[in-house]
């Protein structure tokens, strides 16, 4: 089994120093060979370096680290931050007294590279050493183009992440932030952020938070703030997961990338925005207790769409009781109807392809297809 650590640390002169005496103490537990361990604190002092010297990023911002210890004895180390500029290698004059990190990571690491992180803000720095390490030098990964005659490397997330189950979540009030910028299609996209597992998401830091200014803080063009929202599923497991973000205080974790169509305003003027399918890049699968409602949408030719999460964007008085009459509220497309059912065994909802399609009702209550 793989096995991993992470932390984060603040952007100061002392976190490279923090960050050698963590690995080396975790290098002694994981029992690594000497001359690994301490090619790997070097090389992560170096990176800790970087990231907090030269990433050019709004205060306030952490870094990131996670170290795995694989099943064939290879260490990985990757170190986030919020800077979108990949590194490159430069050759320092000699009377540099900077300039070589990158330099000496190509050199003595078996494997490095860099990609855009999955969540859209900033970039993973990474490197690998040890036993079954092919040697191949510098790959990408996770976005970004393959380096000439080097084959892309799969994504963290199928590799060294093992999966996270989160259980007692019917009733359970959460809040997620979307950071909205603009997708590689033209069109857009979110990265969707959700406070489930890390807090309540409290509804006095939840209020005060202001849109604008995390659009600024963040250098997004728009920021949506959907919640608060309470589950209406009893259990999840997640395959894949990012990391955690501070919004003026209030933590959120990623969760999902959602490609947003042309036809919802994300702004809420105009445009239609209900009963509209999204496409959501998530890796999730939905437990719905057995003897406990169920609530679905049912489109023409049978299409069923489960009800994930109610909200109390709109209708503040919205209760987990309450939704045994949402049917007799909502006006729902020609064709379609509202559907109560208590299954005698667990229902399992789980995404295609690391892909969810939802939609939400006038309610801004959320809405998940289940494909049998």
């Amino acid at each position: 089994m793989n096995q991993h650590i992470e932390w984060r640390l603040p952007r100061g002169p002392r976190s490279a120093g923090r960050a050698r005496a963590f690995l080396a103490g975790q290098a002694k537990e994981w029992k690594l060979p000497e001359d690994t361990a301490e090619t790997a604190v070097l090389l992560l002092s170096e990176l800790v370096t970087n990231a907090c010297r030269h990433a050019k990023v709004p205060p306030g911002r952490e870094v990131w680290t996670r170290c795995v210890l694989r099943r064939d004895g290879v260490l990985r180390v990757e170190v986030s931050d919020a800077s979108d500029v990949l590194p490159r290698p430069r050759a320092a004059a000699p009377d540099d007294e900077s300039g070589r990190g990158l330099t000496l990571v190509a050199a003595l690491a078996d494997a490095w590279g860099a990609y855009p992180r999955e969540c859209g803000i900033g970039k993973t720095v990474w490197f690998e050493v040890g036993a079954g390490v092919t040697g191949d030098g510098v790959r990408d990964h996770g976005g970004c183009a393959a380096l000439d005659g080097v084959e892309e490397e799969e994504p963290m997330s199928e590799t060294t992440r093992s999966s996270r189950h989160q259980s007692g979540m019917r009733g359970a009030r959460y809040g997620e932030v979307l950071l909205i910028s603009p997708s590689e299609d033209g069109g857009l996209k979110a990265a969707v952020y959700n406070t489930f597992g890390l807090n309540d998401c409290p509804l006095d830091k939840w209020n005060a938070l202001d849109a604008r200014a995390l659009a600024e803080e963040f250098q997004v063009p728009v920021v949506f703030l959907n919640g608060p929202r309470f589950w209406t599923i009893d259990e999840v497991t997640t395959y894949v997961w990012g990391d955690v973000e501070k919004f003026d205080g209030l933590e959120a974790r990623w969760a999902a990338e959602v490609r947003i169509p042309p036809e919802i305003d994300v702004t809420g003027a105009s445009a239609k925005k209900h009963y509209v399918e999204t496409t959501v890049a998530r890796d999730t699968e939905y437990v719905l207790a057995a003897g406990k409602p169920v609530y679905a949408l049912v489109a023409p030719g049978d299409r069923t769409y489960v009800l994930q999460a109610y909200s109390h964007t709109v209708d503040p008085g919205q209760t987990i009781d309450s939704l045994a009459t949402l049917g007799d509220r909502l006006r729902l497309p020609e064709g379609w109807r509202f559907r109560v059912g208590t299954p005698d065994e667990d229902l399992h909802v789980r995404t295609v392809d690391k892909k969810a399609t939802v939609l939400q009702d006038e309610l801004e209550n959320t809405y998940m297809l289940h494909v049998r």
